[in-house]
């Protein structure tokens, strides 16, 4: 049974620090349109496959993001009590759907329109890190 939670509780964490990625590049969209003129044709762009080192970062940043701030929740307590390092956890996990979003999805604005394909990366990743 605490299997069960805690995978869903993880598939929900990288389903949701998707989402929270996505939505902070909309918000600085409208400041940003002014800056994507100014961008350089030079400048890298993410591909499937190949997300530029600065997405793949951010991606990870906004992942570890999401499973640390529950750390101290009663949910986050509840999955320390399992013996489960959430620190490690985050790592992990979040290197996981890393992997398999970016061979999947050109970016995350993409990776945020399939919500069926992300939660079954995130629930990919979560039975990989609960394997090991």
């Amino acid at each position: 049974m605490k299997k069960i939670i805690y995978f869903l509780f993880v598939s929900l964490i990288i389903v949701q620090a998707c989402k929270s990625k996505e939505n902070k590049e909309s918000d600085s969209s409208s400041s940003s349109n002014e800056k994507k003129e100014e961008k350089k044709e030079s400048e890298e762009t993410s591909k499937k496959g190949y997300w530029t080192a600065k997405h793949e970062q951010d991606f990870i940043k906004a992942c570890e993001g999401e499973i640390m701030s529950l750390k101290d929740t009663p949910d986050g307590k509840a999955i320390q009590a399992t013996g489960v390092d959430i620190d490690e956890f985050a790592k992990k996990a979040c290197s996981c759907a890393l992997d398999k979003v970016e061979q999947t999805y050109e970016n995350v604005s993409e990776a945020d329109k399939d919500t069926n394909g992300i939660n079954e990366i995130a629930q990919g990743c979560a039975k990989e890190v609960m394997k090991k």
